[in-house]
């Protein structure tokens, strides 16, 4: 087998081009890390808007690429920039956009306010063809496709099925993630049509889902190896609760999908380095950490004290988030010694009521709604807890910041969440941070209660957040699971061509 694997990354969000969470991140980092280790590793996305509005350094790679599709071809350019180093140094990873004005040259990324575009079919099978004929344009096939949430699901069934596809792309193993088994990609059964793949996919061992198309579900039948985000949300998916209607599919296909934690990148999110708090800070010298607390209550016109826990969010408010339970025990949090800031943006019925609260309970509450990068990296500094008490979580990432932070995470037992923070236990003096198992106001308190109760015995506190200091979850560890569900891929592909 070849040293050095050709891997490409097909993600519809790649952070810092565009993102809206975890799915822009990880395309932003594990590339690099992948690249790092020696591999050839390229990306496509999209040339959405932010890519024109932002400064990125952008040259011409194609200008006149030719994209078949159902109603017609289609003529997009591609525009190559790379993934930015964070120390500077030389870039390694080739980022492709692709110019499509009718599908792209909007404000967002799957929808304005009136809801998604009615077009994203059209869209994401475009992006799907136009991957497969840069590829080929380029000359240079991978090994490997790795596709991204529903966006690119149609990709490992066009690799297998599309009549006259180039039979170096034909000879790639395929690798779809799930990030939010949520978000499924389902179209009216027409859509189906735009794709230009066999009219005998769309049965229930297919793409259709119950009578409908369904971007996800072609990744999940048709990819050679399926993984999610962490393995708790692995075992979750595959039942009813949290599996969206595609339990059965999951569970059909259980031998094949794998749970790996997403990384941190530590590069970005390092209290030892990071340029946008206070001050910075070691487990070994903390006393950069109050400076950061002091800043954030400034941020929020709070007052100084110093022993009065604060508790911090980073989060989209919505129920995903558990922002309803958060809403729910605010009276009794408020009974409590402690203090809550927020940031974030989502539901106008969650945004209109934390509002309401924070200016009905000012030095107590404060929210702040919108994005804001800097604030974020502040308010996990100078946060003594992080609350992320999730319905679902598949993977999370402000918990392995906050862990890095020494900013102990509340966290409820889903997801990434369950497998990422351990349960403090007060007679052994183990465990990184608070879990809790209910999904309900009353669990949540009982969760910041525990907390409260450690925070005043400063060597209980100053033990767990040196614990959670000391905990690795950088890319690198995940990376090296990739490489080998790549590697036993390829292999196979290899063995299988092989003559004899």
């Amino acid at each position: 087998m070849d040293a050095t694997l050709r891997i490409l990354f097909i993600s519809a969000e790649v952070a810092p081009f565009a993102r809206t969470g975890g799915l822009g991140d990880v395309n932003g980092a594990l590339p690099q890390v992948l690249a790092g280790l020696g591999h050839d590793v390229r990306i496509v996305m999209p040339r959405y808007q932010s890519l024109r509005d932002g400064d990125f350094p952008l040259t011409e790679r194609v200008s006149d690429l030719q994209v078949p599709l159902v109603i017609g071809p289609r003529l997009a350019r591609v525009w190559q920039t790379h993934l930015p180093e964070p120390d500077g140094g030389a870039a390694r990873v080739p980022v492709y956009a692709v110019e499509q004005d009718d599908f792209f040259a909007r404000p967002g990324l799957y929808g304005n306010g009136n809801g998604d575009y009615p077009d994203n079919a059209l869209r994401f099978t475009f992006f799907s063809r136009a991957v497969l004929a840069l590829v080929e344009r380029l000359g240079w096939f991978p090994q490997v496709f790795h596709c991204h949430d529903w966006h690119t699901g149609l990709i490992p069934a066009l690799v297998r099925f599309l009549p006259g596809l180039d039979a170096r792309s034909r000879q790639a193993a395929s690798v779809f993630t799930i990030h939010n088994f949520a978000y499924q990609g389902v179209f009216p059964n027409w859509a189906f049509g735009l794709t230009g793949l066999p009219p005998f996919l769309f049965q229930p061992e297919g793409l259709e889902f119950y009578g409908s198309l369904n971007f996800m579900k072609s990744g999940l039948y048709y990819a050679d190896r399926l993984t999610t985000v962490s393995p708790s949300y692995a075992d979750e998916i595959g039942n009813p609760v949290l599996g969206f209607g595609l339990d059965g599919c999951i569970r059909a296909r259980r031998s094949a999908l794998v749970g790996i934690v997403n990384g941190a990148d530590y590069a970005v999110w390092n209290p030892e380095t990071d340029p946008l708090i206070a001050a910075q800070y070691t487990a070994e010298d903390l006393s950069g950490k109050a400076v950061c607390k002091r800043a954030v209550l400034g941020e929020y016109g709070m007052s100084d004290e110093p022993d009065m826990p604060l508790l911090g969010m980073v989060t989209r408010l919505v129920d995903q988030k558990g922002i309803d339970l958060v809403a729910g025990a605010l009276d009794a949090l408020l009974e409590l010694d402690c203090r809550l800031v927020i940031l974030g943006s989502g539901e106008s019925r969650y945004e209109t009521l934390l509002t309401q609260r924070a200016r009905a309970h000012p030095g107590r509450v404060g929210v702040r709604i919108g994005f804001d990068e800097a604030l974020a990296h502040q308010i996990e500094a100078g946060s003594d807890c992080f609350l992320m008490p999730s319905r679902y979580e598949p993977c999370g990432l402000n918990q392995l910041y906050s862990l890095r932070y020494g900013t102990v995470p509340i966290v409820r037992a889903t997801g990434g969440l369950r497998d990422t923070v351990s349960p403090f236990d007060a007679n052994s003096g183990q465990g990184t941070g608070f879990v809790f198992e209910d999904a309900s106001p009353q669990a949540l308190t009982r969760a910041v209660r525990e907390a409260l109760t450690t925070f005043a015995d400063p060597a209980a506190w100053h033990g767990l957040m040196r614990r959670g200091m000391a905990q690795d979850f950088s890319w690198t560890r995940s990376a090296r699971r990739y490489l080998d569900l790549y590697q036993e891929l390829v292999s196979a592909r290899q063995a299988a061509v092989a003559p004899g």
